[in-house]
């Protein structure tokens, strides 16, 4: 994700709003750590790249029953829920981190 976003979104008005989960095997680190690791790969900088608090994507906060709304399906992993929202908050898409290679030039 890093990688693509210095490719395909820095300085084109992409913002990028991570959400931390523990959902997936506990693989994510105790919520105190998490804002060193992110740093080390995207700059959270609170313009165009925002680390929120964790949550249960598959649960019920509205952001993520809003995005699951506009796109079915469970999230069922880390990075595969990604989903893009144009610049009035609708959502227009949904990826897998696995994707996001092949779709950097779009």
């Amino acid at each position: 994700m890093a990688e693509w976003f210095r490719v395909a979104g820095e300085g084109a008005g992409l913002t990028i709003v991570l959400y931390p989960t523990d959902e997936f095997g506990e693989q994510e680190l105790p919520e105190a750590e998490i804002p060193a690791f992110v740093t080390g790969y995207l700059p959270v900088d609170g313009d165009s790249v925002h680390l929120m608090r964790k949550v249960e994507v598959n649960g019920d906060d509205p952001v993520w029953l809003f995005l699951r709304h506009s796109f079915p399906g469970e999230i069922e992993w880390n990075f595969d829920g990604l989903f893009l929202l144009d610049q009035e908050g609708v959502p227009v898409g949904r990826y897998r981190a696995s994707e996001l290679g092949r779709r950097g030039g779009e």
